[in-house]
């Protein structure tokens, strides 16, 4: 009995003595990178090709942001904001009617340049001029110093920044008369411009192309020189606009926008840097 006693004893010393099995470690779950925030910015289709350019450059200085330009006419822009298919709006024309209803910073500088067929000798035009031009009451250009012939008369279409911006400068309460074609886009107005000697229209100055001539209004010709200081009598701001006041990635954007770097982006694509 001793014997069978001790014996269990040595077992279960030899037992206790055995190492512990080794517990298998819980994984560790993956770290995943947070998704990036979305920005998606309207903007009408002259102001597409500047603000890629300001979407590129800031996804390579803020690389958890991705931006999305979307082409849309500048009233189709601010509805989209409206509908909340955009964050963000570039506009070249804001209605004071509209701007309480939004937040809204001006983001750089243009002027909306009238052009001439370069066969056209036209020397300029002043406002009243210009709208009686548009207004289809100037028969043969040779009275105002052009060629001889009719004037055609290229407009843009109703929804454009570019046409809303004229209307209110130049044609105030006074329609465009039936006899203009609307142009679709500003490369629709160099064309039409460049095949007709007699024809005349608008585009804004940072896509003036060599096919055409800017005339000056007011004897002031659409120079940098002139649209800096104000001096231009089509000189506009172009607007950055949001629904509320803008925060976090959006509010980076903007105000990267208005930085130094930002703005020398827009120079090189001929906008003026806001004074």
């Amino acid at each position: 009995m001793r014997y069978v006693l001790w014996v269990l004893g040595i077992v279960g010393l030899l037992a206790g003595c055995a190492s512990a099995p080794a517990l298998i470690p819980t994984p560790t779950p993956p770290v995943t990178a947070a998704p990036p925030q979305v920005i998606h910015i309207a903007c009408p289709e002259s102001l597409v090709p500047a603000m890629m350019a300001l979407a590129s450059a800031y996804q390579q200085h803020q690389q958890t942001t991705q931006l999305h330009v979307m082409q849309r006419a500048d009233p189709l822009a601010l509805q989209a904001l409206r509908d909340r298919d955009a964050d963000l709006a570039a506009l070249t024309w804001l209605p004071p009617a509209q701007a309480d209803d939004v937040w809204a910073t001006p983001f750089a500088r243009d002027g909306l340049a009238v052009v001439v067929n370069p066969q056209n000798g036209l020397p300029g035009l002043t406002l009243d001029q210009l709208q009686r031009l548009y207004r289809g009451q100037l028969e043969d250009w040779q009275v105002w110093g052009g060629l001889p012939g009719a004037p055609q008369i290229i407009s843009r279409e109703e929804a454009a920044g570019d046409f809303r911006f004229f209307q209110a400068r130049v044609m105030r309460e006074n329609r465009v008369g039936l006899t203009a074609i609307m142009a679709p886009t500003t490369q629709a107005v160099i064309q039409f411009v460049n095949e007709d000697a007699l024809a005349i229209g608008y585009l804004s100055t940072a896509h003036l192309h060599e096919s055409v001539r800017a005339v000056a209004i007011a004897e002031v010709p659409p120079s940098r020189e002139a649209i800096a200081a104000g001096l231009y009598p089509l000189t506009r701001e172009l607007f950055l606009v949001t629904s509320t006041e803008p925060d976090g990635a959006l509010r980076d954007f903007v105000q990267w926008t208005l930085s130094n770097e930002g703005q020398q982006i827009l120079s090189t694509h001929r906008y003026l840097p806001l004074p």
